[in-house]
This record gives C-alpha cells, structure tokens and sequence, in this order.
C-alpha cells in the first residue's frame, strides 16, 4: 500500500468517526478551529495526525515568510492535495513546534483575542452578519454571528441533504459547531455557554454525504466568521503600535 493509499483510508476512517459522538465532534472542533484556514479535508487529517497543531504551514512557506527551519526528523502532517489539473497527491504540513528560528526569521503572528478588543469585534460582528440577538458578553456576540452567519448561508449546502428530512437538526448542529469554534478560538470555554445536549443530532450525520455537509458547512462558515475576527485584531494591534498580521 502507497503512502497516499494509507493517508486516504486514514482520512476515510477519521471522517467516519467524528460524528460518533458529541465529544468526538467537539474534539475535532478543537483542532479544526486552530486551523480555520485549512479545508475540512485537511483539518480531518491533521486532527488524526496532530490534534494538538496550532499553526500549519508546508515547509517552504515557513522557510520563505518566516525564516524558520524544520526540525530534523521532525514528521510531517500528510493532507490530500489536488492540483488544477485534477490529480490528486499529498502535500505535508508541519506545526511551528515543528519549526525553529534562524537568525533571519520574522515572528509568527498567532492573534489572540484580549479583553480590549471585545467591543470592536463585537462591532465587526455586527457590522458583518446583520444585527446580534445579544452583545452583552463577547461569548453572546459570537453565538449571535454564528446563528446569523449559518441562517445566511444555509441554503447553499441544504442540497447535500435533499431527501433526507435533516433539515431542522443540520441547522442545529450547524449553528452550535460554528459558536464552538468561534469560542475556543477567542479563548473562551465553550462549557460555558453549550453543553453536551446542543450536539445531540451530529449522530444523524452518519455518511459520508451527510459528514460531509456538516463539515464542509462548519468549516467554511467559522472561517468567514473567524477572518474577519482577526481582521480587527490586527487592526486594533496596529493602532496601538503592534505591527502584527494574522496567522
């Protein structure tokens, strides 16, 4: 068996199994919400590989943007790759722990939410996905754009579930994924506001159809939602002298 054989059945495995549970799917949350720029394909593998990664680059990129080598011996994270014509092949990520600085490396920018920039991103928030139902707390912001931002783009993945009478629990499901991802990665605990009963339908999504509309849905959304998130981080970095960019 080739290697992209073996990250291929590893990849189908993984997927089969986030939805098992609520815990599982909110452990895989935990790592896609790290690496909200990757696809749900690649956050699939690189929670099998590497749950624990914070920043994810291939080699060259953390070679050419930030100067910075890879350990030796240090094992990179397989994802699928397919390239414009098609062909699919693995590309590998490595994680900064990965990684150490030369003597020209330019510092990793991995953005973090602190307790000054609450109001403006709940202003981002509100500015970018329409009025929040409650912008008392952060955490009420972020599951307000998260209700907002899934109701906006729900009917462009409702097609995967044609049939399937998913409906009212992919919106569900869909709407907490999202507010779980946008809290962990602002820092704070999702125990807090969702608990264990919010993920009782993911079990529902239980093919490779189904998976997958959830996934691809979730990852797409808290992106979009988290891009503009860090947008404002860096901006308000900028204004107090910090010149920092996005990770």
């Amino acid at each position: 068996m080739t290697k992209f054989d073996r990250i291929t059945k590893l990849y189908q495995s993984t997927v089969a199994g986030v939805t098992n549970t609520p815990d599982t799917w909110t452990d895989f949350l935990q790592t896609a919400c790290r690496n909200y720029k990757c696809s749900f394909d690649e956050q699939t593998l690189i929670h099998a590989q590497r749950p624990d990664a914070t920043a994810v680059l291939e080699i060259e990129r953390w070679n050419r943007r930030f100067g910075r080598w890879v350990n030796r011996g240090a094992r990179g994270i397989a994802v699928l790759d397919t390239d414009q014509r098609g062909t699919a092949r693995l590309k590998h990520y490595f994680d900064i722990t990965d990684t150490y600085p030369t003597k020209n490396a330019h510092p990793v920018p991995l953005w973090q939410m602190e307790s000054e920039y609450e109001d403006e991103v709940a202003e981002t928030l509100q500015n970018a996905f329409g009025g929040l139902e409650s912008a008392d707390t952060l955490a009420d912001a972020l599951i307000s754009a998260a209700k907002n931002i899934v109701e906006d783009n729900l009917t462009d993945y409702l097609t995967e579930l044609d049939g399937l009478n998913l409906e009212a629990h992919y919106r569900t499901v869909l709407q907490n994924s999202v507010a779980y991802m946008l809290l962990v990665r602002c820092g704070i605990d999702p125990a807090d506001h969702l608990e264990a009963e919010d993920f009782q339908y993911v079990t529902e999504f239980n093919t490779p159809q189904t998976i997958g509309a959830l996934g691809y849905a979730t990852s797409d959304i808290a992106e979009s939602c988290l891009r503009e998130i860090s947008a404002t981080v860096v901006y308000a970095n900028l204004k107090l002298g910090q010149k920092r960019v996005p990770f």
